[in-house]
């Protein structure tokens, strides 16, 4: 007989080996379809865990970035805000003259040992805190100190109509002084405020700045010391040492000269000593004063949350800072002491 045959019950037909050999080889091609099938899910489904992790990933950062950094006042504060009052509050500082014709930034380069050509973050301010958290900590205090000055204009209904001018202003000179620095303006942004920050992102943060500084202004006249403020001053700070001064030498004249000669000198002794003190300055201080009964109760009742401790407090800055210093000292002499006391710790 020829090849050997089978009968499938179920049809009749003869099944040949040849019939079993091409069912074998279409059973084999469905399983390697199959398994390509099932391959190319597991694929997807890991490109797809791929994906949302980086897009959870990004999500994240970019909610840090521009929603949620920090929280002043129950505000969020976004990174690229907290950043751009960082920029602002170290330039302000570094020009700001300690004595003399030395500079913060002078100060801090030749007697601390801060460098602005490498990152705060990778510079030892002391044992505990690197530079970031030193500028970081008065950097809260600033951001209080401008939020607290919106707050006060808006209760005093003020109406800030030179927005568009002064934010042109601002460009022309970011613009002017990149190119004197030979950069773009897009480097020199990023220079200044982070490198998140673009013109556009920081837009906001800026007109709020200039507002705050233009109701500031308005502030400082209405808080401008009288004349009567400033008799009083010197009333107050220099009588006592001018009658000391005449006392001490009617004393001693009184061996030497006659009575006539003692009160020649009383007065001149007087008149010397009315010399020894600054109207501009004494004017400045009262209004520092003032200025910081105004500012200091508002700054103090805002509250600061520091969101998963993304910045560390340096802890002497909020005890040395302008704010919460006596009434008598200025943010420029605020700012020294704090200086001071931490060299000493060091």
């Amino acid at each position: 007989m020829g090849k050997k045959q089978e009968s499938n019950e179920n049809t009749g037909k003869v099944v040949t080996k040849y019939d079993k050999k091409v069912a074998k080889r279409k059973e084999e091609e469905r399983k390697a379809k199959r398994n390509k099938f099932i391959a190319k899910i597991v694929a997807l489904c890991l490109v797809a865990i791929i994906v949302i992790s980086g897009v959870a990933a990004f999500s994240l950062r970019y909610y840090r970035i521009h929603t949620q950094f920090i929280k002043v006042n129950n505000e969020n504060v976004s990174e690229i805000e907290f950043d751009f009052y960082y920029g602002m509050t170290k330039s302000t500082l570094f020009n700001t003259t300690l004595y003399s014709d030395m500079t913060y930034l002078d100060y801090y380069e030749n007697y601390l040992g801060y460098s602005s050509s490498k990152k705060d973050k990778a510079q030892t301010y002391s044992d505990d805190y690197t530079w970031y958290d030193y500028f970081a900590s008065q950097t809260v205090d600033t951001i209080k100190e401008y939020k607290a000055l919106l707050q006060l204009a808006d209760e005093a209904g003020y109406e800030y109509t030179t927005a568009d001018d002064d934010y042109n202003e601002f460009v022309e000179n970011i613009t002017s002084t990149a190119e004197s620095n030979s950069m773009s303006v897009k480097e020199y942004v990023k220079s200044l405020y982070g490198d998140n920050a673009s013109l556009s992102n920081i837009k906001s943060y800026i007109l709020e700045v200039l507002e705050a500084q233009s109701y500031l202004e308005q502030l400082q006249e209405e808080l401008a010391a009288t004349d009567e403020e400033v008799a009083a001053y010197i009333e107050e700070n220099y009588s006592s040492e001018d009658t000391e001064s005449s006392d001490s030498t009617e004393t001693t004249d009184s061996t030497e000269t006659t009575d006539s000669t003692e009160s020649t000198d009383s007065t001149e002794s007087t008149e010397d000593s009315s010399t020894d003190y600054d109207e501009d300055e004494i004017r400045s201080t009262i209004l520092s004063q003032k200025y910081n009964e105004v500012i200091s109760p508002v700054m103090e009742a805002m509250s600061f949350t520091n969101i998963h401790n993304r910045i560390k407090m340096y802890s002497s800055s909020s005890s040395s800072s302008s704010t919460d210093s006596e009434d008598s000292d200025t943010s420029e002499e605020s700012t020294e002491e704090s200086q001071e006391s931490t060299s000493q710790a060091e």
